[in-house]
């Protein structure tokens, strides 16, 4: 099963939205998959369902959220490769994990 989350920041003062996809008994672990620079897209959704299809709770958080959240970008598409690349150019790691 999966789902949309949000997961508070450290201070507090927002969330991160995140994809969940929990497996279909007690999880054996959990991991965490970090996206690539096209945002949590179908991708990064079906590694997590993968992930979560074995066992594991698999969260997929949202790194981009303080600049757009909901980026989902398609690397086969020219405009939006562009568009990913800036994204990762002005991107603050660890402002996006906060």
């Amino acid at each position: 099963m999966s789902t949309n989350t949000q997961i508070p920041t450290l201070d507090g003062e927002g969330t991160i939205p995140a994809y969940v996809a929990r497996p279909s008994g007690t999880p054996r672990a959990a991991i965490i998959v970090y996206q690539e620079i096209f945002g949590v897209n179908p991708g990064i959704r079906k590694k997590a369902d993968g992930w979560a299809s074995l066992g594991y709770l698999a969260v997929a958080p949202d790194a981009f959220w303080r600049q757009e959240a909901g980026v989902e970008l398609d690397a086969d598409v020219p405009e939006q490769l562009q568009s990913a690349f800036g994204y990762m150019q002005n991107h603050d790691f660890l402002a996006g994990i906060q």
